[in-house]
This record gives C-alpha cells, sequence and structure tokens, in this order.
C-alpha cells in the first residue's frame, strides 16, 4: 500500500505542476491585453484604446462577451488615423476577432449598441500572443491530462493491490 501512496503523491504533483502552468500561460497570453467593460446603451459606446509602440507582432486581436445576450451589437476596430479597419455585427455571446496593425499609435476597440435596451459588455484588445506563450496552454493541458490518466491508473493499482492483501 505504501507503493501506492508515492505514486499518488507523484501523480498529484504532476496535476498540481499542471494547474501552475495553466495559471502562468493564461497569464503571459492576457498580460499585453487591454481590458474594458460598462453597460452600452443607444448613443453611447464602450471604447478601448491600446497603443502599440512598437511592432512585435503586425496581427492585433480582440474579443467580446455580452452578459445576457438578447440583441446584436457592433464592434470596430480604429487605427491611429481614425479610419475603420474592421467592423463585425456581433449576434453571438462570445466573438474573437483579428485585424492588421499597419501604423503605431493608438488603436480602439469600439462597442456600439443600436438598441434602446442597456446591454452589459465585456471587451479586450491586444497584440495577438505569440507562438512560445500559446504553447505553454496546450504544454499545460498535455500534463494535466497525463496527471488526471495516471490518477486513474494508480487508483486502479491500489485496488488491485488491496485486493490481493485481502486474500
Amino acid at each position: 500500500m505504501q507503493k501506492s501512496g508515492i505514486l499518488f503523491v507523484i501523480v498529484g504533483g504532476i496535476v498540481g505542476l499542471g494547474i501552475i502552468l495553466s495559471f502562468y500561460g493564461n497569464q503571459l497570453i492576457f498580460e499585453d491585453l487591454v481590458k474594458g467593460e460598462g453597460q452600452v446603451k443607444l448613443g453611447e459606446n464602450l471604447i478601448i484604446p491600446i497603443e502599440f509602440e512598437t511592432v512585435q507582432t503586425h496581427t492585433g486581436v480582440y474579443a467580446i462577451q455580452i452578459i445576457d445576450f438578447k440583441k446584436e451589437i457592433t464592434a470596430k476596430i480604429v487605427d491611429p488615423f481614425d479610419r475603420e479597419i474592421e467592423s463585425q455585427i456581433i449576434n453571438q455571446e462570445i466573438f474573437e476577432g483579428k485585424f492588421k496593425i499597419e501604423e503605431l499609435g493608438i488603436y480602439k476597440l469600439v462597442i456600439e449598441n443600436s438598441e434602446e435596451k442597456e446591454i452589459k459588455v465585456f471587451g479586450v484588445i491586444g497584440p495577438e500572443p505569440d507562438a512560445g506563450k500559446k504553447s505553454i496552454g496546450f504544454i499545460s493541458l498535455y500534463v494535466l491530462v497525463i496527471g488526471l490518466a495516471g490518477m486513474g491508473g494508480v487508483t486502479i493499482y491500489a485496488i488491485k493491490n488491496r485486493r490481493k492483501s485481502f486474500s
């Protein structure tokens, strides 16, 4: 029984490592994104600005979540010269999109509501995370799956050994 206890500690450590990597990966991915939230109603927009001082990537990302989704809204990306470079009608609760970063300066995510009813909206905008940051998310998933599979395997091993000791 002592051997299975040691195995439980090992696979528990693997699961713990997977959870830590998951939190760390999410922190890395979201550290460069600018977040905003608010109530958006007719005539009022939620504007989330971000300044791109250097071009590490030529692609930006944005995401919108509508709380208690009932009606569609419009999301626009505006470049530093106030030109609209991307426009989407959002007709789902969660939306993610990409846009090209061609000039340095302040880009804005503008969220508009064309309905009278006020809608609570969350939005984020920022540079697209590089492959290294994204890979930590995948690695953490694999480590978690291995750890959880190990937990199952150790449980089966412990049950079989327990039956043998009672025989």
